[in-house]
């Protein structure tokens, strides 16, 4: 086999791979509708995107894992508008400064309020959504920790991230509510979560200082 025909197979089987992974989240977000997250398992995905339970697992530990992915990728998508001078300067001015130039994208946020779409009560929700806004705020720990000068304390990066994960939690659990159809979020929609983001991030900024004391 020549360095060339390889190459190739490589990038086929790469390019199976995304496939595989973009059928299992097309196939989760088409079941999410119809379904409460909760009701949803494996083999349900596995058979809408048209492959094996074992395949399933081949790429994710579970559905709490795609969801983990799909929040990554738009989470990564955001981050890579932020001004990184800024970053490694003063973090949260930064991160809130590209939430208010950026904006959240409404497609998913249309995924935030499919998973809530359906009456579900508080211990249900949390057993869904505490996991994946942890693993996020893992995931954000160690971007954090690339990209802050060397020798920031573990403990600044660790709480940083908890807490700008939290404070989108916090946003999500209260922009929910107002949705007048949780399966069609719509611009509107998007720019009152962005703008709802926005203030709980001054809060953390100011550290929960009333808005009047802002200097």
């Amino acid at each position: 086999m020549t360095q060339i025909q390889g190459r190739e197979i490589h990038g086929r089987r790469e390019l199976n791979k995304a496939r595989t992974r973009e059928a299992i989240v097309g196939a989760l977000r088409d079941l999410l509708p119809g379904t409460a997250l909760t009701e949803i398992t494996v083999d349900a995905v596995a058979e809408r995107a048209g492959i094996s339970r074992r395949t399933f697992f081949n790429y994710y530990a579970g559905i709490h894992a795609v969801l983990v992915e799909v929040h990554s990728a738009y989470a990564l998508a955001l981050i890579e508008q932020i001004d990184m001078d800024g970053l490694r300067t003063d973090p949260l001015p930064a991160v809130r400064e590209m939430v208010r130039r950026q904006g959240v994208p409404r497609d998913f946020l249309a995924w935030l309020a499919l998973l809530n779409c359906h009456d579900l009560d508080p211990e249900a929700r949390a057993r869904i959504e505490m996991p994946v806004w942890t693993e996020m705020g893992v995931w954000l720990e160690e971007l954090l920790a690339t990209q802050l000068p060397d020798g920031t304390e573990q403990l600044y990066i660790a709480t940083l991230a908890t807490s700008v994960m939290h404070s989108f939690a916090a946003t999500e659990q209260l922009w929910l509510p107002s949705l007048a159809d949780p399966r069609q979020v719509t611009d509107a929609d998007a720019r009152r979560f962005t703008d709802m983001l926005d203030k709980a991030l001054g809060y953390l900024d100011r550290g929960w200082a009333p808005e009047h004391a802002t200097s």
